[in-house]
């Protein structure tokens, strides 16, 4: 079984190219699928059934586990069976039929207004490093609308200045490791390069362009998560406002200003435009077509 595991991986990463992270969770969830089939189900799990595999998901229903892992587990039950298929070990893939049982709940995320969203800009001390860096990622999440991987993931080099007036590149590795570049331009532009000629902030390329305490190590996800919630309260601001809340409001905003979800979808690195229509809150009135210059209640927006 160990053999096969093994293979499964390296057809993970060689052939369908899944980024590191999400083959070495895939594997995770198949190694204690298969400890589950041997030790409570008492079956070779490569021999396994339809409902049996069911009774691994609800016992990880049991054990409190968040709706999204569990659905990391089916998306690797659905990749390993169908993997075992294609070696000719069996005839059918037995987790075709979890669809079936398995309902995708989809949390509500509103985007916030913004009005909302520069009074949280405003609400940032700038006077010390930690307060303009906060702001900066702030500005970033709500100019760009980057996944919060995406921005501790950013290096110095990821930033680069030259491609004309106030206009810089900002290159973004996203989900699978796919890169897309964002233009900066303008008080986005500025303030980039007001905060990399900060003392503290780092000058190495390599470095991470928005560090922990120290400049060698790039912030937490999950810390960052923290920092907009917590100054989003400070602020005044009555509804919960998170790095993925302000990603829905860049994709709203870009909608109602017109731009194009094909654009839209570009932006944010997605797949399909049905990935980016989540994200987009707005009635079928204001569905146009036309990419034009962005303003903000009277603010030019960060592009």
């Amino acid at each position: 079984m160990i053999a096969l595991i093994d293979h499964y991986q390296k057809e993970l990463l060689k052939v369908n190219g899944f980024a590191e992270s999400t083959v070495e969770t895939y594997t995770i969830s198949i190694k204690a699928f298969c400890s589950f089939a041997k030790n409570e189900l008492k079956t070779n799990p490569v021999n396994i059934s339809g409902p049996q595999l069911l009774k691994w998901i609800l016992y990880l229903k049991n054990t409190g586990i968040g709706h999204s892992r569990i659905e990391n587990h089916h998306y690797a039950l659905k990749s390993f069976f169908a993997f075992v298929k294609k070696t000719g070990i069996i005839n059918t893939n037995p987790a075709e039929a979890l669809p079936l049982l398995i309902t995708r709940r989809r949390q509500v995320t509103n985007p916030i207004s913004t009005q909302d969203a520069f009074k949280l800009l405003d609400s940032f001390d700038q006077s010390s490093w930690h307060g303009l860096r906060n702001y900066t990622m702030v500005s970033v999440f709500w100019a760009l609308g980057l996944r919060t991987s995406e921005l501790t993931g950013l290096k110095v080099r990821s930033f680069e200045t030259g491609h004309g007036k106030r206009i810089g590149l900002l290159l973004v590795r996203g989900k699978n490791k796919k890169q897309r570049a964002l233009f900066i331009a303008d008080r986005l532009f500025d303030q980039l390069l007001r905060y990399l000629a900060h003392s503290k902030t780092p000058r190495e390329k390599l470095s991470p362009l928005f560090p922990a305490d120290t400049k060698t190590t790039a912030i937490s996800n999950d810390r960052v998560q923290r920092i907009v919630k917590n100054q989003a309260k400070k602020a005044g601001i009555a509804t919960s406002v998170t790095p993925r809340v302000l990603r829905h409001s860049f994709a709203t905003e870009m909608y109602h200003q017109d731009v194009p979800l094909s654009d839209i979808q570009v932006m944010m690195g997605h797949d399909s435009i049905a990935d980016t229509s989540i994200y987009i809150h707005v009635s079928d009135k204001l569905k146009q077509l036309a990419l034009d210059s962005i303003l903000i209640s009277r603010r030019f927006s960060w592009q």
